[in-house]
């Protein structure tokens, strides 16, 4: 299913296949098609081709307005239209209450087919492009099909709001969200990667070591040293009851260069696979006990996107301001801390 659909922005060329496409949803009796960008009320595939491209460009779009991309879903095969949907580039007061950044429909003829899971999919994708990081959907409570294909990509319901006398689910989708990656986006190719579970009354949890053999491309950081090369390892403390991930990276010769804390809004595991939702913010601690707060431009640019609520933006500072004072002197500890779990990780491995 995945390669069987694509994304098209409109062009002249699907003028009849449009109008087809519009003129089966009357013909089922239904006079709103979610995510059309306006095609149900135009109804003259010129005049609503116009109005959408106009809709793309902050300078174009009808004052009032958030910018937005209409697609139609195409099926390769037959390149037939199966659906469509409008991705909001990013949200207001109203579109935070309802209707969100997707906006999505699949043709009577084609529905119960799982071209609505697949189609938010692709959606997401694009989603990620714009730089938007938590996608908020929703749909009537009386559509179960709708709310499945948003849970199967990740949608965890926030709240139920009345509107318009209508019960609404409101669900955000974390596109933050994080899974060990052996590959670590594509820059290893050859990497022991292993999961152990730990009960200590130091730590409970799991850790995910990572030895990287071939390395396809190094990660440098600001002073030009490398956090990711040939035969370095990487420890992951995945503590399901914190909100903070710790990442210590060794070089080739078992030294640590860096102690990486992600802030998260949450650590959980799915499926035997640890994960964590990240929240932007970052600490990170040199070997020489430099202590550096990153992120905070993220963080603030995702509270006035409306992505993260104000609950989000405080517990955020919260976690990193009591990790801060937590680390300060206490540099030594931390490195016997992650030197243990390091040792009984790397086993024969070295």
């Amino acid at each position: 299913m995945k390669d069987e659909l694509e994304l098209v922005f409109p062009t002249i060329e699907y003028k009849k296949q449009v109008e087809e496409y519009l003129q089966e949803f009357l013909d089922n009796g239904e006079s709103e098609i979610a995510g059309d960008g306006g095609l149900d009320k135009i109804k003259d595939f010129d005049k609503w081709l116009k109005k959408i491209q106009n809709d793309l460009d902050i300078d174009t779009v009808e004052e009032n307005r958030i910018q937005s991309t209409v697609y139609l879903t195409i099926r390769k095969s037959d390149k037939k239209i199966v659906g469509n949907l409008q991705i909001r580039h990013c949200l207001n007061q109203k579109l935070l209450n309802y209707g969100g950044h997707i906006g999505d429909s699949i043709r009577p003829s084609e529905r119960r087919k799982g071209y609505a899971t697949a189609q938010i999919r692709l959606a997401l994708k694009e989603c990620k492009k714009l730089g938007i990081d938590r996608v908020l959907m929703d749909c009537d409570k009386t559509n179960i099909g709708s709310a499945k294909s948003i849970i199967a990509n990740g949608g965890v319901l926030e709240n139920e709001i009345y509107v318009n006398n209508e019960l609404i689910q409101r669900y955000w989708i974390s596109l933050k969200k994080r899974y060990p990656d052996k590959s670590v986006g594509g820059k290893c190719s050859n990497t022991i990667y292993k999961i152990k579970s730990f009960e200590t009354d130091k730590f409970k949890g799991d850790v995910v070591f990572y030895k990287f053999i071939d390395v396809n491309e190094k990660i440098l950081i600001s002073n030009g040293k490398p956090i990711l090369d040939k035969n370095y390892k990487w420890l992951e403390f995945y503590d399901y009851n914190a909100k903070i991930k710790l990442t210590a990276i060794y070089n080739e010769n078992n030294e640590i260069v860096e102690w990486y804390f992600d802030i998260a809004k949450k650590i959980g595991k799915e499926n035997g696979i640890p994960y964590e939702d990240d929240l932007y913010l970052d600490v990170v601690i040199t070997p020489e006990g430099k202590i550096i707060l990153l992120d905070e431009n993220e963080l603030e640019a995702a509270f006035n996107r409306l992505e993260i609520n104000k609950a989000d933006f405080d517990m955020a500072y919260e976690e990193s301001n009591k990790l801060l004072k937590i680390l300060k002197n206490n540099i030594n500890k931390l490195k016997d801390f992650t030197d243990k779990y390091f040792k009984e990780m790397i086993g024969d491995d070295k």
